[in-house]
């Protein structure tokens, strides 16, 4: 039982039995709002390049491929969930707060969101109340009561990042690190099966319409290690139940994934949850895996948090993207609880940073890059795994392109011969800054050895002479995002 409580509103007869309430239309949820737009000017030159790369970012159905490789969306395209994580924001900003945060977001080419619908006060500045004081139930921590006011404010603020184009992974109940008081194990546990399964199902009835809602069960924690893993699965059940089309992945604890924890019917996609140091050890176990699905990171250190460096930070998106992820979460305190500060951390470093990194996602077709696990195109000076100093690299299927990134300066041996054509254009990149710096044309018979200009983490591209492809980090390469057939829910196959 969750140590704070609340005293229940004054009834005339005694509450029995649930009162979900009725599903409701989603037509515009008060979307005129009286604001102050804050969008740092630092970000708006980022405006131009969220237009130009739009259908690869466009919120929608997702569905997995017919390979179970990769998130197709609704136009056919790939896409890689490039996410933030405002776990809080629910319950802990109002609305003009909420609309400047998600377009500072937008125009910082983020395109999803990692966010909970429940808050509890253990593990938050706040309470479990919403900014306008509303608690997500009637009688507290019984969860078929809940209140229409708190519920009216989620719905709101899932139609407004819905028509921004943000895919939302969205916990319907944070169960809380080793089943404690962080989250709602607990009241969960306390609450049984069936009620957990009403719960279910009234936000699968309110919300199965969003079609840009992958729910996130669990939540730092292995629920079966704890005894709660009926009552989790009761909540997917009764989601699926009542909404079958929508995405379902999990949330367990660092270093381990959500197939290591919730390996259920129900789980489409998986999700690595790493640090600065294991992330491609971790990467790479998830690429490998016996049961294929899509991964995407989820979690490594935080912006503020851990004494993490900007390196570390930029490691985590680079290691993901070219260690076969479908997407990478940036996480930020004060952000992610909403603390003292967090208008100033919109600008962070690190936000930047996931900037440029997206703009040379789109700059090379990523959509078809293959890990090198096994060395053959980086071979050597590819580092170790599991102590932060790997350098990950991939390469286009078709060999139009190479990228490898480095968090270090050190000599790096490539095998020109993987790159098509008889001749490629050499680059630097730098992750910081997003400067793209050309070194040399080359030719694609036998090895080279690359060494970037100075100290720091660094990004290698090499691409096909005859490819005709933008300077890294600007432009949107030709075909970039494309995917093939469907298997998904929504694309009527699993």
């Amino acid at each position: 039982m969750l140590s704070r409580s609340y005293p229940a509103p004054p009834r005339t007869t005694p509450q029995t039995t649930p009162h979900y309430p009725a599903t409701r239309p989603y037509s515009p949820l008060e979307i005129q709002v009286t604001m102050t737009r804050f969008i740092p000017a630092a970000l708006l030159p980022a405006i131009v390049l969220v237009l130009i790369v739009g259908p690869s970012f466009a919120a929608g159905p997702l569905s997995v491929s017919a390979d179970d490789r990769a998130l197709i969306g609704p136009r056919g395209h790939s896409v890689f969930l490039q996410g933030a994580t405002p776990w809080h924001i629910l319950a802990r900003l109002d609305r003009a707060e909420s609309v400047d945060y998600l377009e500072a977001r937008q125009a910082q080419g983020f395109n999803a969101l990692l966010l909970s619908i429940l808050v509890n006060d253990d593990f938050s500045s706040g309470s479990f109340d919403n900014a306008f004081g509303d608690p997500p139930f009637d009688i507290p921590n019984d969860f078929s009561t809940p209140n229409e006011a708190y519920f009216a404010h989620v719905d709101w603020f899932l139609e407004q990042a819905r028509q921004r184009g943000f895919h939302l992974l969205l916990a319907p109940a944070y169960i809380g690190w080793g089943c404690q008081v962080e989250g709602f194990c607990q009241a969960m546990q306390q609450n049984g099966v069936d009620k957990m399964r009403d719960y279910g199902r009234f936000l699968g009835e309110r919300y199965g319409n969003f079609e840009n809602i992958i729910w996130i069960d669990g939540g730092d924690a292995d629920a079966a290690a704890h005894g709660a893993l009926d009552v989790v699965e009761a909540v997917a059940e009764g989601i699926l139940e009542t909404s079958p089309d929508q995405l379902h992945t999990a949330h367990c604890d660092r270093f381990n994934s959500a197939a290591d924890c919730y390996d259920r019917p129900w789980l489409d996609l998986n999700n690595t949850y790493a640090d600065c140091n294991v992330t491609p050890q971790e990467l790479r176990a998830d690429y490998e895996r016996n049961t294929r699905r899509p991964f995407v990171f989820l979690e490594g250190f935080y912006e503020g948090e851990h004494e993490t460096s900007a390196t570390c930070l930029r490691s985590q998106a680079y290691w993901s993207l070219l260690g076969g992820a479908v997407g990478h979460f940036f996480g930020n305190k004060p952000m992610w609880d909403f603390l003292d500060g967090w208008r100033g951390a919109l600008d962070s470093e690190g936000a930047n940073s996931m900037r440029e990194f997206r703009g040379l996602l789109h700059s090379r077709d990523w959509s078809r890059f293959m890990p090198d696990w096994s060395h053959e195109v980086l071979t050597a000076g590819f580092g170790s795994p599991d102590d932060g100093s790997y350098a990950a690299a991939a390469r286009t299927e078709n060999g139009q392109s190479i990228v490898i990134y480095t968090p270090e300066q050190r000599a790096l041996t490539v095998d020109m011969s993987k790159v098509a054509g008889q001749e490629a254009i050499a680059w630097w990149f730098n992750p910081g800054n997003g400067a793209a710096t050309f070194i040399q044309t080359l030719s694609t018979a036998g090895s080279h050895e690359f060494t970037p200009p100075h100290a720091g983490d660094w990004v290698l591209i090499l691409d096909n002479a005859n490819a005709d492809l933008p300077t890294p980090g600007q432009g949107v390469a030709t075909g970039a995002g494309t995917s093939g057939g469907l298997k998904s829910r929504y694309g009527g196959g699993r």
